[in-house]
Parts: C-alpha cells; sequence; structure tokens
C-alpha cells in the first residue's frame, strides 16, 4: 500500500519525480476502501531537508482534502503549525495570470494554509 509518508520519503530521496510518485498514491487512494484510505493518510510524513516547507504544506492540505472528500477522519498531524506557511506558496511554479487562477480556484484546504492550487489537483483519469 502507497501512503503519503512513503510519498515523502520517496521524494527525499528522488525529487524530480514528485509527482510520480504523489500520482500512484491518489491512483491508489482512489481504488482503495474507507479503511485502506484510512491507513493511507494516518501517518505523519518524516521531515526531510531536501524538501520545501512548501511542499510538506501542499501535503497537508491534500491529506485534509481527501478525507473531507472521502468522509473519513482527519489525522491530527495535518492541524500542525509547521504545515501552515507564512508566505504564499503557488504550485506549478506560477507566475503572472495563473497565479491570479490559482487564487481563485484553490481549495479551502490548500488556501488556509496559504498554497495555491488548481481546483483539479487531485483529479485522475
Amino acid at each position: 500500500m502507497i501512503t503519503i509518508k512513503n510519498v515523502i520519503k520517496n521524494t527525499s530521496h528522488d525529487k524530480e519525480n514528485f509527482g510520480v510518485f504523489f500520482a500512484m498514491f491518489l491512483d491508489s487512494f482512489y481504488r482503495a476502501t474507507s479503511d485502506q484510505k484510512q491507513l493511507m493518510v494516518i501517518d505523519e510524513p518524516e521531515e526531510y531537508e531536501n524538501i520545501s516547507s512548501g511542499k510538506y504544506a501542499y501535503i497537508s492540505g491534500v491529506v485534509e482534502k481527501l478525507c473531507r472528500d472521502s468522509d473519513i477522519v482527519f489525522p491530527n498531524w495535518v492541524f500542525k503549525e509547521k504545515y501552515f506557511l507564512k508566505e504564499p506558496y503557488f504550485s506549478l511554479d506560477s507566475k503572472g495570470m495563473l497565479k491570479l487562477i490559482l487564487l481563485l480556484e484553490s481549495p479551502i484546504e490548500f488556501r488556509m494554509r496559504n498554497v495555491f492550487v488548481n481546483n483539479n489537483t487531485l483529479t485522475r483519469v
């Protein structure tokens, strides 16, 4: 089973493939039962120096949004202060108008952490 903790651990060894690790996690999460989903997000990721605070805030927003959408219990770790940024973090290395779009589209679970993503950031096809 792929967990959110595994995504961060794997990313710490291979930052270039965060998107691949994250996509694999989402695919597994969407196929999982409620009990399996809970297990996939319950453990807090370890801290690695080579992973930005923005990435950790993003992951905590992901977990809160997935839990809310799946009607499962939020793990307490997602509400720790370290997952809420003082400075905005924009996905997609956004500039100009794209920043404005992300400001408008970001789900509340991300905005409250000062993380800005598109509204389909958790969509898989």
